[in-house]
C-alpha cells in the first residue's frame, strides 16, 4: 500500500511532514489518526472549559498551544535506539548520548548472562559492560492510562496532551505535575482542580490565571489567594468573595463586571490565542513605587539547628555504604545537582529574604517581577488592603490600564507555608515539615535536604519528586523507596544502587528496566555471597570517592549514556 501522509500539525506531532512509502500494515495511517482523534477530543475540552470560564468558546486549541506551554519546562524529545520514532522524557537531566526507548518497546522479561568478576571490578567497569542493556525510557504511560499523546510520566490517567508527570486525571494538556484534576490546560504543579487553566495551586474550581493559591472557585488572575470565591484581580486575599483588585463589591455590581471582563477575556483570546498573564500584570506594575501605606518592618531570621539533619545525613549514608559521611554542607553542589535549586528575593518594603520555590525560578527569566515579591505575611497584611471601589468598578481587561489601577496590591511570592514547619531553612512551599532545609515542596517530611517535591518522606537527600520513602540518596521521580541510592523512576525497591526504572527490584545494582530482581547486577541475579562481595567493593569505592572529592563521577543520568 502505498500512501502520503500529512502530519497534522500544532499538537505536538512533527509539522507537515510527508513521507512516502510502502506499508503493509497500515500502522503509520493508524498512528496519525490517532493523534487526530486525541486531538479533536481535546480540543471539544478545551471548548467546553473555556464556555465554563468565560460563558462562551474562545477558540482552537491550537492555536493557544504556545501560550498555554509558556509556563512548563520545555520537553525534551529523543529518537528511540530501536525503533527510531520520536519520544517524549519526563526530565531534562539524562547526559548527551543516553540510549532512549519508548516504554512500550522494553522488554522486561529478557534475561541477561552475568556480569563476569572483572567487569564488575569498579564502575567505569560496569558502565561499559551494560552499555547494550541500560536504556532510558519515554513515553512511559503507566496503569490504567489511555489516549495519551507526546506525554510522560503519565499514571492512571486518560485524555492526556504534551504533558509530562500526570496522574489520576483527566483532560489534561500542556501541564507538568499535575494529579488528581480534569479539564485542564497549562497547569504547572497543581492538584485536584477542575475546569483550570493558566494556574499554580491547589483545590480550585473555574479558575483561570491563578498562582500560588489554594481552595478557590471562580477566580481569575489571583495570586496567593486562599479560600476565596467569585475574585478577580486578587492578590494575598483570605476567605473573600465578590473582590476586585481587593476590594469588596455589591454582588450584583461585581458580577456585572465580571462578565463584562470575561466577555473581553474571551474575545481577546479568539482572536490572539493568547491575552496576559497574571505574571505580565505583576511584572508591569513594577514601574509604580510601592504604596506609602503599606509599611512593614524586616522580619527577623528563624533559629534554625542543623544537628538533627546532620545526624539523619550520617545515619543514611552509614546505611547505604557502611560508612558514616559528615559535614552535609560539605555535600552541597553534589546533592543540588540534579535538584531545582531556591534562589532569594528581597521584599521591597522591609528587605526581608523571600524564598522563590526553585522548581519555578525559571519563571524569573520569563518575568522581571522582583520588584513585586513580598513575604508570606506581607502578603497576608497586602489582602486586607484594597483599591478605591470606583478604581475598582472602572476596570478594563488591558495590560496598561489594569497595571495602573491594580498596581497598589499587585504583589506575589513563589513559596507557601502551611501547616506545622518546625525548624526548616531555605524550605519553600512547606507544608507540615520538620527538620529540613535547602529545598522546596517539602510535604509532610521529616529530615530531608536538598530535595524537590518530598511527600510522606524521611531521611531523603538530594531528591527529585521522591514519595513515601526513607533513607534514600540521590534518588528520583520514585516512590515505596528504601535504603538506595542513585535511583530514577523506580517503585518498591530497597537497598538498591543505581537503578532505573525498577519495580520490586531488592538488593541490586546497576539495573534498567526490570521487575522483581534480587541480588542482581547488570540486570543478572548473582549468588547471594558473590553479591555481597561485589556490593561490599562497590560501595566502598563511592564512599571513598565522596569523602574525597565531595561528588562522584557516575549518576543515573549518565551511567547508561554511550
Amino acid at each position: 500500500m502505498k500512501a502520503a501522509l500529512i502530519r497534522v500539525s500544532g499538537f505536538g506531532l512533527e509539522k507537515v511532514k510527508v513521507t512516502n512509502a510502502f506499508y503493509s500494515s497500515g500502522e503509520e495511517i493508524t498512528l496519525v489518526w490517532m493523534a487526530t482523534e486525541i486531538y479533536n477530543i481535546m480540543n471539544k475540552a478545551w471548548k467546553s472549559t473555556c464556555k465554563v470560564l468565560f460563558g462562551q468558546e474562545a477558540g482552537e486549541l491550537e492555536d493557544c498551544a504556545d501560550w498555554l506551554r509558556e509556563y512548563e519546562e520545555e520537553l525534551r524529545i529523543e529518537k528511540s535506539a530501536i525503533s527510531g520514532k520520536e519520544v517524549t522524557l519526563s526530565a531534562n537531566d539524562y547526559a548527551k548520548g543516553a540510549h532512549v526507548a519508548a516504554y512500550d518497546e522494553i522488554d522486561f522479561g529478557k534475561r541477561f548472562a552475568p556480569l563476569s568478576i572483572n567487569e564488575m571490578k569498579d564502575i567505569d567497569s560496569i558502565a561499559q559492560a551494560i552499555s547494550d542493556r541500560a536504556f532510558y525510557a519515554g513515553d512511559m504511560i503507566l496503569g490504567n492510562s489511555s489516549h495519551v499523546q507526546n506525554s510522560s510520566g503519565v499514571i492512571d490517567s486518560h485524555f492526556v496532551l504534551d504533558s509530562t508527570i500526570v496522574n489520576d486525571s483527566k483532560y489534561i494538556g500542556y501541564s507538568r505535575y499535575v494529579g488528581l484534576s480534569e479539564y485542564c490546560f497549562g497547569l504547572y504543579g497543581a492538584e485536584k482542580d477542575i475546569h483550570v487553566v493558566k494556574c499554580m495551586g491547589s483545590e480550585l474550581k473555574r479558575c483561570f490565571e491563578c498562582h500560588m493559591v489554594e481552595v478557590l472557585a471562580d477566580c481569575y488572575y489571583c495570586a496567593k489567594s486562599q479560600n476565596c470565591q467569585n475574585c478577580m484581580f486578587c492578590f494575598g486575599t483570605r476567605n473573600k468573595s465578590n473582590m476586585i483588585g481587593n476590594t469588596e463589591l455589591p454582588k450584583d455590581n461585581y458580577l456585572a463586571l465580571k462578565g463584562k471582563l470575561l466577555s473581553e477575556m474571551a474575545q481577546e483570546l479568539k482572536k490572539n490565542g493568547r491575552v496576559f498573564s497574571l505574571l505580565a500584570l505583576i511584572e508591569k506594575t513594577g514601574k509604580y513605587a510601592p504604596d506609602a501605606r503599606l509599611k512593614f518592618k524586616q522580619e527577623k531570621e528563624k533559629a534554625f539547628n542543623i544537628a538533627p539533619l546532620e545526624k539523619a545525613f550520617e545515619n543514611t549514608t552509614s546505611l547505604l555504604f557502611g560508612k558514616s559521611l559528615s559535614g552535609i554542607d560539605s555535600y552541597d553542589s553534589f546533592l543540588q545537582k540534579h535538584v531545582p535549586k531556591n534562589i532569594t528575593t528581597k521584599s521591597p518594603f522591609s528587605g526581608t529574604d523571600v524564598i522563590t520555590c526553585g522548581y519555578r525560578t525559571h519563571l524569573s527569566k520569563l518575568y522581571s517581577i522582583g520588584k513585586r515579591i513580598a513575604s508570606e505575611q506581607e502578603m497576608i497584611d497586602i489582602g486586607e488592603f484594597g483599591i478605591e471601589a470606583n478604581d475598582a468598578e472602572r476596570l478594563e481587561f488591558d495590560l496598561e490600564t489594569a497595571a495602573g489601577i491594580l498596581h497598589p496590591v499587585a504583589y506575589t511570592n513563589m513559596d507557601k507555608v502551611a501547616g506545622q514547619v518546625i525548624n526548616c531553612l531555605d524550605a519553600s512551599v512547606a507544608i507540615d515539615c520538620q527538620d529540613c532545609m535547602h529545598g522546596s515542596a517539602f510535604i509532610w517530611s521529616k529530615k530531608c535536604s536538598h530535595c524537590f517535591w518530598t511527600s510522606n518522606a524521611e531521611a531523603v537527600f538530594g531528591g527529585n519528586v521522591v514519595r513515601n520513602s526513607s533513607f534514600c540518596l540521590k534518588c528520583h521521580f520514585s516512590k515505596k523507596m528504601m535504603r538506595s541510592f542513585e535511583c530514577d523512576s523506580c517503585e518498591g525497591c530497597s537497598d538498591g544502587y543505581f537503578l532505573y526504572n525498577c519495580e520490586n527490584v531488592r538488593d541490586s545494582m546497576f539495573c534498567f528496566n526490570s521487575k522483581n530482581l534480587t541480588n542482581a547486577i547488570g540486570n543478572a541475579a548473582l549468588e547471594v555471597e558473590t553479591y555481597k562481595k561485589v556490593k561490599s567493593s562497590l560501595v566502598s569505592q563511592m564512599a571513598d570517592e565522596l569523602e574525597k572529592k565531595k561528588d562522584l563521577k557516575w549518576d543515573i543520568y549518565n551511567i547508561g549514556c554511550r
